[in-house]
């Protein structure tokens, strides 16, 4: 049996991180406090513990002998890995200084501000307002707590919803951009960006909650570009770490913004995304630095593979009996994540399940990605 290692997350998204790492030959142990979540009933080894309490989390590491630990795909689970890694001392993971800095939206915008990084412009609550803006808590997740504000009368209730979600009760107020959301993962070596991928994202259930996302594969070059630069930016003013580093960006009238950063695994399965368009074997490429190995940055060959993933949800909460689909579609993969019979909750608390179609190529890609951004595809009964 190889060196042991904790994976901190036991949630679905969790579970290729899970296989890759014990593809390369390690024993993988998980911790979560949740035993119905899916790796907590089918890991080797399952802890059940709260990981956001990091002194039994550290305890549990000394107790057990953890030669690695591995966050999985929340925010808390990297935090939590961060404060544990700077007691007892583990590979690839950033210090809580750095965590907090990419990962806390106030300090992010305070970072980019300085180092002149594009992000919309950060409004002020005690001066000269502009509206429209949004309101956001600085630590929350899946869009909770989070408002557009169209004139000052709305503001204090907006604000009082995000302190309200926000674990620190912290919030910030920024210009509201219309555009088109992207995502980009990178994985960055030696303080450059290695290789990279852009994904088109969007909402179809909750305004603030991607479920819809393909992709990009021609993306203008010039934006990309920018976009490498202010990451490396970033890079080089932190020191970071080689390894993934994934950032949600709005781009409208040809410019770039960025909205937020992690070095975590995106959730929902992303990663399944990439390797299904590319062939990329992305997922282990998350795992490798916190386990002592180098990154590939060998660059994904041209396919003409197109997949689309989307979140089944629902708007409004419902009994969960089946889907109909209305179209005839290639289903490459299927996580079903909600039960026949399930009181569903609205997105983004309730999901059916995720969903990756295949198609044959770039046409009939846009033409089922603005299907399902109508949202007819199929009903839910």
């Amino acid at each position: 049996m190889g060196e042991k290692v904790l994976l901190v997350d036991t949630g679905f998204s969790a579970q290729p991180i899970y296989q890759s790492i014990q593809k390369l030959g390690f024993e993988v142990h998980v911790v979560g406090g949740r035993p119905a979540d899916p790796l907590a009933k089918t890991a080797e080894q399952y802890w059940c513990l709260d990981y956001s309490d990091t002194d039994k989390l550290s305890e549990l590491v000394r107790r057990e002998k953890y030669q690695f630990i591995v966050p999985g795909c929340t925010d808390r689970s990297y935090t939590s890995c961060s404060i544990v890694s700077d007691r007892l001392g583990f590979p690839g993971i950033e210090s809580p200084e750095n965590d907090a800095q990419i990962n806390l939206k106030d300090k992010f915008r305070n970072l980019s501000e300085r180092l002149a990084v594009p992000i919309p412009k950060v409004q002020k609550y005690s001066t000269d307002l502009s509206f429209p803006m949004i309101v956001k808590p600085v630590d929350a997740f899946s869009g909770n707590g989070i408002t557009v504000v169209h004139c000052s009368e709305q503001l204090d209730e907006s604000v009082e919803l995000a302190r309200n979600c926000s674990p620190s009760k912290n919030y910030v107020c920024e210009e509201y951009l219309q555009g088109q959301l992207y995502s980009h993962s990178a994985f960055v070596k030696n303080g450059k960006v290695a290789l990279d991928f852009i994904v088109r994202e969007d909402s179809t259930a909750y305004p603030f909650a991607v479920d819809l996302s393909c992709v990009e594969s021609d993306y203008p070059e010039a934006l990309l570009g920018e976009i490498r630069q202010s990451i490396e930016f970033i890079v080089a003013e932190l020191s970071l770490m080689d390894g993934l580093i994934h950032t949600q960006f709005i781009q409208t009238d040809g410019r770039v913004y960025l909205i937020e950063m992690t070095r975590r695994c995106p959730g929902d399965l992303y990663s399944s995304l990439i390797e299904l368009q590319t062939g990329f074997a992305y997922t282990e490429n998350y795992v490798r630095p916190f386990l002592g190995l180098e990154i590939e940055s060998v660059q994904p060959s041209h396919t003409d593979r197109a997949v689309v993933r989307h979140t089944v949800s629902s708007r409004s909460a419902t009994a969960f009996n089946g889907i109909r689909y209305l179209e005839a579609v290639q289903m490459e993969k299927w996580v079903p994540l909600a039960a026949t019979g399930e009181q569903l909750l609205p997105s983004p608390k309730g999901r059916v399940g995720i969903a990756f179609m295949r198609c044959a190529g770039s046409s009939e890609l846009e033409k089922l990605y603005s299907t399902l951004l109508r949202r007819e595809l199929y009903e839910l009964f």
